[in-house]
Order: C-alpha cells, then structure tokens, then sequence
C-alpha cells in the first residue's frame, strides 16, 4: 500500500499542475511546490505536511496559531478525514492563487 503522505503529495502536484496547464496560477508555483518538497523529504509526513500548511497558511494571510491548532488535532483523525482536510485546504489555497494570478495579468484591472 502506498504511503499516504506520497498519495497526498502525488495529487497536489497533479492539481498544481492541472492549474498551471490551465492558466489559472504561475507556473512558478509548481516549481516552488517542487522545491520545498525537495527540501522536506528527510521528515516524516506528517512534518512535511505541517511545514506545508503552515507556509500555505501564512501566504493567504491565515492565522498560523489555528493551523497549528488544527494541525495538532490531524494526526489522531483517520486517514481519510486526514487527506480530505489536506485537500479542502488546498483547493481553498488554490482559489487564492487564482485571484491573485488574475489580478497579476497585464489589463486585469482595467474597466
């Protein structure tokens, strides 16, 4: 059986990439994910993933001590609740991601 910590991290990639292709965020961001992903491998999933949300946290202006809070509660919930708050947050940071690639865009505040 896979690790899950590889299944979660095979499928943001995946996702980041499904938006890169799709022009809704900088390819940038993908070669960052990659990057500190790299970075990361040593730790156990569950650091990685802390180090994660918490950057993912503080790029989207969320309070890192209530991440940190939920982060504390992950490790006692099933896999499954596990991957699926890891996935809502994600997309939620993605969200932001777009708007903020948008606005970006040469003529995105005109008229």
């Amino acid at each position: 059986m896979p690790d899950p910590a590889e299944l979660f991290e095979t499928w943001l990639l995946r996702r980041v990439a499904e938006a890169v292709e799709a022009g809704e965020v900088s390819a940038d961001l993908l070669a960052d994910i990659h990057a500190a992903m790299a970075e990361t491998r040593g730790q156990s999933p569950d650091e990685r993933h802390a180090v994660a949300l918490i950057e993912l946290a503080e790029r989207v202006n969320l309070p890192v001590n209530h991440v940190t809070e939920l982060l504390m509660t992950l490790p006692a919930q099933p896999p499954t609740a596990r991957a699926r708050f890891l996935r809502r947050f994600v997309e939620a940071w993605l969200m932001r991601q777009r708007a903020a690639h948008d606005a970006d865009r040469p003529g995105a505040n005109d008229g």
